[in-house]
């Protein structure tokens, strides 16, 4: 990619200098993106004393959780609007004079035609997308959530995030989750979380309940679903927010 950068052998015009400069802090910019979601929920498991001592990524955690909805949107709106972009600037593009040529002669690293083929599908940018732009940064951000959230470039991204959902551009996402909610008869995870407690909790009347290896059975039971019902709500997107809440104060 950066070969073709260079020889101006791309689907941009922009000088090879210019197009190298917006890749790499475009690819930045996107992975900041993708491991900002994964630091956030990464920070709340943390011990509040552990937190105490970072003022930035509490702020910053502040600012997420005041409207998760909005964020995402947002943040969806700035990652596909920068991954056109890169799209762009690593599209190889050989053009047709240059390709007659059997020997390759006017090929990147002058691989043969077949070669040069599979590079203009464009699968080398999108791998490199992926690495550079994704695995690497969620990577980061699972292992150091408070250093990658006191990021005071974090700040301005999610300010920059919210306002792109303010701006009304997605805004039909909104009636669309709504709509699917309706269609799909979806509660909120109190509702099946709920049900499930009282299931797990409901007396029996078996003929064998004061059987005392029956009560054991059953106290065991209800330990066991009682224990995996915690293991779900911890893990339940919903309530990570709302204890995200309620460790970031508002106000």
């Amino acid at each position: 990619t950066l070969a073709a950068l260079i020889h101006e052998k791309t689907a941009t015009s922009l000088p090879p200098a210019v197009a190298i400069l917006i890749l790499v802090l475009l690819l930045c910019l996107v992975g900041i993106l993708e491991g900002l979601q994964i630091a956030l929920f990464a920070v709340v498991k943390l011990p509040s004393e552990t937190r105490e001592g970072h003022k930035m990524a509490a702020t910053n955690c502040s600012l997420a959780f005041r409207n998760f909805g909005a964020l995402l949107i947002g943040r969806q709106i700035l990652v596909t609007l920068c991954m056109f972009i890169i799209a762009r600037i690593t599209s190889i593009q050989v053009e047709d004079d240059e390709d007659d040529d059997s020997s390759g002669g006017g090929n990147i690293f002058g691989v043969s035609n077949a070669t040069q083929e599979f590079f203009n599908t464009g699968l080398l940018g999108a791998m490199i997308t992926t690495i550079l732009a994704s695995l690497v940064w969620r990577i980061v951000a699972s292992s150091f959530p408070l250093a990658f959230l006191s990021n005071p470039v974090v700040f301005v991204l999610l300010h920059v995030c919210l306002a792109l959902e303010q701006s009304g551009i997605c805004s039909a996402s909104w009636l669309l989750a709504r709509l699917c909610q309706k269609v799909a008869g979806l509660q909120s995870d109190d509702v099946y979380l709920g049900a499930a407690s009282s299931a797990s909790s409901k007396p029996s009347h078996d003929e064998n309940a004061n059987d005392p290896t029956t009560v054991t059975m059953v106290s065991t039971t209800m330990k066991k679903s009682a224990a995996t019902l915690e293991d779900v709500e911890s893990l339940t997107f919903e309530s990570d927010v709302v204890e995200a809440r309620a460790a970031f104060p508002l106000g």
